[in-house]
């Protein structure tokens, strides 16, 4: 393929000795092209609200601007965001496998490809369970926190969460640990932000819907 007669983004991205990534405004928003190198080499465009999870791209004639990635700054984010959930993960007085993967993780890799979260806007986003509570009053909280230390299942009733439905919840994992989280959803609708309980005071960001 002739490289100089296509898109300076398009160009770059199948140039193998660049990043798989680049950044680019389109439509007035600063957006982020992949290649699937290995593959087909399809490029794509990440999803509004996702990290990882995007489409294929073609609308090359609209691109503004052309945004030079800095691998380094990819890598140093991926970082501390990793150390982030390690740091909140030693909290924990519960146990189950993704606090494991958590303590295990490899540092020069995602929380994506550490299989951490699914690679949304809301990695390392924490709710506090303080916070939980003045929503959901004081006698769920407590009952969740006994079913939690109890081993048990528990879920509340939906209920008004800054405009959402919450949903408080934990059950036993079946490898005598306990998974917990809170799920956020967009009024009578089964799609919004879900966090785990990282720790005895906190819920951080693992998925969109």
């Amino acid at each position: 393929m002739e490289l100089t007669n296509i898109h300076p983004a398009e160009a770059y991205l199948r140039n193998e000795q660049n990043p798989s990534f680049l950044y680019i405004r389109i439509y007035g928003e600063r957006r982020k092209l992949f290649i699937n190198r290995g593959g087909e080499n399809a490029i794509g465009i990440i999803a509004k609200g996702k990290r990882k999870r995007g489409y294929i791209f073609t609308d090359w004639d609209n691109i503004e601007k052309i945004y030079t990635p800095s691998q380094d700054n990819e890598k140093d984010r991926n970082r501390k965001l990793l150390l982030k959930y390690q740091r909140l993960a030693r909290l924990a007085t519960h146990t189950n496998n993704w606090l494991r993967k958590i303590a295990v993780a490899d540092p020069e890799k995602s929380l994506y490809e550490n299989h951490i979260t699914t690679g949304t806007v809301i990695d390392g986003m924490c709710i506090s369970l303080a916070r939980i509570e003045k929503y959901c009053g004081s006698t769920s909280m407590a009952l969740f926190r006994k079913a939690l230390k109890d081993g048990k299942i528990f879920s509340t009733s939906r209920f008004d969460f800054c405009g959402y439905d919450g949903t408080l919840w934990c059950e036993p994992d079946g490898e005598g640990g306990m998974k917990a989280g809170f799920s956020k959803e967009y009024r009578d609708c089964g799609n919004g932000y879900y966090y785990l309980l990282i720790n005895d005071k906190f819920m951080i960001g693992y998925d969109i819907d």
